[in-house]
């Protein structure tokens, strides 16, 4: 198996109120992430840098890539260790 791993996003930002990025105040945040195959994920900035507070943003991503990459490699040492693990969460926090 290949060492090299290959992956492809889509952001696209859908917030153009028709005037595009004439003013600060004058757009919104949201985008579309997108990955083939794959459904599309509701994207905005914080609410404290004017975005939707009801989508995802950059930093939510950030926080549960590093947890899911935790866990998923804790499992898989678990697994190739004999250590049974039959639940797992993970409530991760992260401060800007």
């Amino acid at each position: 198996m290949s060492k090299n791993h290959s992956y492809t996003a889509t952001v696209t930002w859908t917030g153009n109120r028709g005037s595009g990025t004439a003013t600060y105040l004058g757009y919104d945040r949201d985008h579309i992430v997108s990955v083939d195959g794959k459904p599309e994920i509701p994207g905005s900035s914080d609410p404290a840098f004017r975005g939707n507070k009801a989508r995802y943003n950059p930093e939510d991503f950030l926080l549960a890539s590093a947890s899911a990459c935790h866990m998923l490699w804790y499992l898989h040492l678990c697994s190739e260790n004999n250590v049974v693990v039959e639940k797992y969460i993970d409530r991760a926090v992260g401060t800007m």
